[in-house]
């Protein structure tokens, strides 16, 4: 954080454990010297990191949440730190709300504001009151802010700040070995589909369904699916029965590393979800200068210009996304200029310190009582801006 904070600030955050988004966000801060403390049901060794388990045991789900709602007050109250950060909406919004704890800024990841305060009455009341409680909100994408501000946010206390991208690890280059490791040849045009298997609204289905299609038309054409969640075997099951046998490769999670070299393996990054906010994978596949195509989501339109920067279909369309798909195949000179002007995107905006140091920006003004937040990042701003 910046120095008129100093190298003595105790952090606590409350969030989602053993998930790289949050071990990234609060390592950023714990090797610049901060005293960082992760509250969490899931609780796993984080490096330099102090982890507190606010798990509790069998009972009723509202029960649970009761519990644990206790012990985040008891450990708040003991450690009493300089600032709360809440990740999610859902779940850990509503204990980082409930506690009482002050200041608290909010970082919001996806469907907890597109999906789940729509699913209850009671759900929608929880997110509205965590929303107006927060004393700043971060998201990944100005759509999702605005989501939010519709939910009874302050758009002036909203910033967009993504999870952002290691520019050493995710960048152009050579990865023919792995492309011929995996049963790829050279002249193939690989496509890569790297979503979750779990959640229906990542369309996996269409792009199996598409990728027949192209199949038919465009005989060099495979297909690499990846999920960081869930199995694959019933996609394996429809790709079989789609008759894309020995077209394509369907593999579990891959490590991060692994997947910088996936994407720099490829030639087509697809990510067509019917809910998103920014996807960290497609902004890892922009800075490895990959064709992109998205759905029409706003969070994918504030990185994907149609036809200059990848194309652009609609969600669960499975002839236009064939036909974006074919249209990648079959002119290279696309494939690449799309890809150099999606790198320059990245580069502008996507990088990991880049945007933890907005983040930090945030938490000083909070903690020092003064000052001003990001401008650039803020949802006024970016409302008036092109990105």
């Amino acid at each position: 954080m910046h120095p008129a904070v100093g190298v003595n600030v105790r952090l606590a955050f409350l969030s989602i454990g053993r998930h790289i988004h949050t071990e990234r966000w609060i390592r950023w801060f714990a090797h610049r010297g901060h005293d960082c403390h992760l509250l969490t049901v899931q609780p796993g060794e984080v490096e330099d990191v102090t982890v507190h388990d606010i798990s509790t045991g069998a009972g009723p789900k509202p029960w649970r949440y009761l519990w644990s709602l206790g012990k985040v007050r008891r450990l708040l109250g003991s450690l009493q730190p300089d600032l709360l950060n809440t990740h999610f909406l859902t779940g850990y919004g509503y204990w980082g709300d409930f506690s009482g704890f002050h200041p608290n800024v909010l970082t919001v990841w996806g469907d907890d504001v597109y999906v789940t305060p729509f699913e209850s009455r009671i759900k929608n009341r929880l997110a509205r009151h965590a929303l107006v409680g927060c004393d700043a909100l971060t998201g990944d994408s100005a759509d999702i802010l605005a989501r939010c501000v519709e939910l009874g946010a302050d758009a002036a206390r909203a910033y967009r700040i993504l999870w952002g991208v290691d520019f050493q690890v995710f960048k152009p280059g050579d990865a023919s070995q792995w492309r011929r490791d995996h049963g790829f040849a050279d002249e193939d045009v690989v496509y890569f589909s790297p979503r979750s298997y779990t959640q229906p609204y990542y369309n996996i289905d269409t792009v199996i369904e598409a990728a027949a299609r192209v199949r038919e038309r465009c005989p060099r054409a495979r297909f690499l699916f990846t999920g960081y969640e869930g199995e694959p075997a019933r996609f394996r099951e429809h790709a079989e029965a789609a008759g894309l046998a020995g077209a394509y490769v369907m593999l579990g999670r891959l490590p991060h590393g692994e997947f910088a070299e996936a994407l720099r393996a490829c030639d087509v990054f697809i990510s067509v979800p019917s809910v998103d906010a920014t996807a960290v994978s497609l902004l890892e596949a922009m800075s490895c200068a990959c064709g992109i195509i998205v759905s029409s989501l706003p969070s994918s339109l504030e990185w994907i210009r149609d036809g200059q920067s990848g194309l652009v279909v609609p969600p669960r369309d499975v002839s236009a996304l064939a036909r974006a798909m074919e249209r990648f195949a079959e002119d290279s000179s696309i494939r690449s200029s799309a890809g150099e002007a999606a790198l320059a995107t990245a580069q502008r905006w996507a990088g990991f310190d880049q945007n933890m140091e907005h983040v930090a920006a945030i938490f000083d003004q909070l903690v020092a009582g003064g000052g001003e937040g990001p401008t650039r990042v803020s949802l006024p701003s970016l409302k008036g801006s092109d990105s």
